[in-house]
């Protein structure tokens, strides 16, 4: 179990770290090697919009309390009464790379037997990249021969391109390549205090995180085994998917709150966890600073928390 958090943890800073670097000062080496098609900064893109036969998908920067975010919605045939959802750290980076494009090969001004040898000139696929004083498009044409990256050109220029095609490619896949998948941004090591509250207004715990990881309460120094169990439960929630209506659910029961709190007593974000009694499949729903919104849980981990419930309450 031990292991397993440790690992998590690992994971989680990795994905920090590249939500938090997702601009054109830190670039693979592989990306320093390619050519710098525009230039500009991350936090200057407003939206990403990528629009083909089969699939349109927004990325827009939205601002809460909380500050900025990416929120996507995505509609067409795979979703047609549009599924919205937070976006995640490979979400971000690709923004970031969008905003800074560096492609394999400029091809210059295009001619018209070009855009039609290169599958550009009847081309129903499109990314538009809007800043916020101007909009930077892409057709997206034809794989390259013999590999996966694309031909693209820029209608406004005239200008062609290839382009790589792990920038087409999570744009096409959607949710599964660009979603949010933590529930949590901040390290294990950063957690000093948790209130839990079992129910919507039912009992609440305040307990203390040791050195060690063990946890006790404000008025005993021996560790609780129950509530440390519960709590590596819940350390392991993981969201199934997005695209819960609300207005769809049953009865909802909230059976936990976890609020986490830093070293100095500040909020660094909180997990909650339903469960719909009246739900026939997929039970469990989730929702944490991350998600924003509810979100499917993963039902056999979800179902882990709720057993041990009894263990520390």
């Amino acid at each position: 179990m031990k292991e397993l958090r440790i690992h998590a943890g690992l994971f989680v800073v990795a994905a920090v770290a590249a939500f938090l670097t997702w601009n054109r000062e830190t670039l693979s080496e592989a990306d320093r090697g390619l050519i710098l098609a525009w230039d500009r900064d991350t936090t200057d893109v407003v939206s990403v919009h990528y629009r083909s036969p089969a699939a349109d998908l927004l990325i827009e920067r939205r601002t809460d309390a909380d500050g900025d975010f990416l929120w996507a919605v995505e509609s067409g045939a795979q979703h047609p009464d549009a599924l919205e959802y937070p976006v995640g750290a490979p979400g971000h980076t690709l923004v970031g790379r969008l905003a800074s494009l560096r492609v394999i090969r400029d091809l210059g001004e295009l001619s018209p037997e070009q855009m039609a040898r290169y599958g550009l000139a009847d081309a129903e696929e499109r990314i538009a990249v809007r800043f916020g004083d101007e909009l930077r498009e892409l057709v997206v044409g034809d794989s390259i021969f013999g590999g996966g990256d694309r031909y693209a050109a820029e209608p406004a220029t005239g200008a062609g391109y290839v382009i790589p095609a792990d920038i087409v490619n999570p744009l096409r896949i959607g949710e599964g390549a660009i979603r949010e998948r933590w529930l949590h941004h901040f390290q294990d090591a950063d957690v000093a205090t948790v209130r839990v509250a079992a129910g919507s207004g039912g009992e609440a715990r305040t307990m203390a995180r040791g050195e060690s990881g063990e946890w006790t309460g404000p008025e005993s120094t021996e560790p609780d085994a129950g509530f440390a169990n519960l709590m590596d439960r819940v350390g392991q929630l993981a969201i199934a998917g997005y695209g819960v209506d609300p207005s769809a659910l049953g009865s909802p029961i909230l059976l936990l709150r976890v609020d986490y709190l830093d070293a100095e007593g500040s909020p660094l974000g909180f997990v909650e966890l339903f469960r719909d009694a009246g739900a026939e499949r997929d039970p469990y729903y989730i929702r944490s600073e991350r998600t924003r919104v509810v979100a499917l849980a993963v039902t056999t981990l979800a179902e882990r928390v709720e057993q041990g419930l009894g263990e520390a309450f």
